[in-house]
């Protein structure tokens, strides 16, 4: 009996004393972290432009169809496009990736009939757009992992998250958003972006506006807004936020703010659809007072560039307003009840490097 205490005991002290150093030394977000670019602003204009859209449930379907015909799948640019529909592990020990093409989908988790209106939607695109369904069954600390592995192997310039007001998705949002190898964007869905049965607009013109704040973000939102303009049925204002005597600038981002802006304009300058403008503020009041005159309720959807790299002059004394934080603060604000009208908003964060 003696003999069996101690080994209790020395089992109970080497279990304490590894757990910890387990996990100081093993990062299981290490695989995801990668030193090659996997964005849309870098992404070669001749490749295939790859996706992983996010499902959480049924409903936001509609939304991310329309959200995809937006981003302008072309001859020339194809999307393939990883439709991951991801289920909480219940009553199983051990967590599910199935891919439909290789696996066959219990019973329990199958969703026939989303499928069913996403490959009506594939054939209206052609070769323009190819899917392929994946189903990830797994707890919901983990899922974020499901979801930067799928983007890792299927090497993904971005993965699309539907926005939600359950906290557990909330959370799997913002571990994607550290964590994700590629860009990620984020939509908050208001159902303004209809489309007829032939996959074209309702109306003859859609407005949009991107927000440029500066930084990462905000230059991967812009080429994200150039590529949507080029649906004939899209018109475009960008507003650009500078601060006043251009204090607070790190002179490396504005440097590389100044390249893109510049580069959107020398390409769109003769284009009527577009409409460019510059704003002075002096501090965060000034930067929503800015955006609450430009808006007339009449945009469809607003982009705007996460966090990354803006001047924090540009958002001085809006910390406290922030209600989601994987919005940013002013994804946060457009996105609002109080906000007014009624456009969508995508909210974008460019792949941050690491390794």
């Amino acid at each position: 009996m003696p003999g069996f205490s101690l080994l209790v005991l020395m089992t109970i002290a080497l279990t304490g004393a590894f757990s910890p150093l387990i996990s100081i030394l093993y990062d299981p977000t290490k695989p995801y972290m990668v030193n090659q670019r996997r964005n849309i602003q870098h992404h070669p204009p001749d490749e295939e432009f790859r996706i992983v859209l996010c499902i959480f449930d049924t409903e936001a379907i509609k939304g991310l169809i329309h959200l995809l015909d937006i981003s302008n799948p072309n001859q020339n640019n194809p999307f393939s496009v990883s439709v991951l529909r991801l289920s909480e592990l219940v009553g199983r020990s051990y967590p599910l990736l199935i891919d439909h093409e290789k696996q066959q989908v219990p019973p329990t988790y199958q969703w026939c009939s989303t499928i069913n209106v996403l490959e009506r939607h594939q054939e209206l695109k052609g070769t323009f757009m190819k899917l392929h369904f994946f189903t990830a069954v797994t707890p919901k600390k983990t899922m974020f992992q499901d979801i930067c592995e799928l983007a890792l192997e299927e090497e993904a310039s971005l993965i699309i998250l539907p926005f939600n007001t359950d906290h557990a998705v909330k959370t799997v949002n913002s571990q994607v958003l550290k964590n994700a190898p590629c860009s990620v964007a984020i939509f908050v869905d208001k159902g303004l972006l209809e489309t007829n049965a032939l996959g074209s607009f309702r109306r003859n013109n859609h407005r949009f506006a991107v927000l440029f704040l500066g930084g990462g973000d905000s230059r991967e939102a812009l080429v994200y807004a150039d590529r949507m303009l080029a649906h004939h049925e899209v018109s475009l204002t960008v507003i650009r936020f500078l601060s006043h005597n251009f204090i607070g600038y790190n002179e490396i981002e504005k440097k590389l703010d100044d390249g893109i802006v510049t580069w959107f304009w020398v390409k769109n300058e003769v284009n009527r659809r577009v409409l460019y403008r510059e704003v002075v503020v002096r501090n965060g009041e000034e930067t929503i007072g800015a955006i609450q005159a430009m808006n007339d309720g009449a945009f469809d959807l607003l982009i705007v560039g996460r966090k990354h790299g803006i001047n924090p002059v540009l958002l001085t004394g809006l910390s406290e307003w922030t209600e989601s934080e994987e919005l940013g603060l002013i994804g946060d604000y457009v996105s609002s009840p109080d906000f007014f009208g009624s456009a969508s908003v995508l909210v974008v964060q460019q792949q941050i490097l690491r390794g």
